[in-house]
């Protein structure tokens, strides 16, 4: 008598209908790494308020405009030391 084949785990979790975990947001959370504000996605859009820097190894980091200054000097010293930024607690 041959069996019938099983779903492997990937293909149960396909077939679960529930989501994998609950949204709080319908936005996406961005903070100033140099001053830890909270950044709307309107902010990046003219008149921008905040600009994205990119480091040497290609990663984004989002910056108020006024805090560009100490936010590059946070990405050199990330792509000197190879370490992750030191980013400031964020607040809103």
């Amino acid at each position: 008598m041959k069996r019938k084949p099983r779903l492997t785990k990937r293909e149960k979790k396909a077939q679960d209908p529930r989501p994998a975990a609950p949204a709080q947001h319908q936005h996406q959370h961005i903070h100033c790494i140099a001053c830890g504000r909270h950044l709307d996605e309107a902010d990046f859009e003219p008149p921008a308020t905040a600009t994205v820097i990119t480091c040497d190894h290609g990663s984004n980091f989002p910056s108020c405009v006024r805090c560009m200054a100490e936010a590059k000097a946070l990405v050199a010293e990330h792509d000197r030391t190879n370490q992750p930024v030191r980013s400031k607690p964020a607040w809103h």
